[in-house]
């Protein structure tokens, strides 16, 4: 919907977030 500009830079960072803590582990 309107909110896909949102949530798609969300997952992204999500993402990345994810990896930071799997690398930081």
């Amino acid at each position: 919907g309107t909110g896909a500009k949102i949530d798609a830079p969300k997952e992204l960072i999500g993402k990345k977030v994810l990896v930071f803590v799997k690398n930081k582990d």
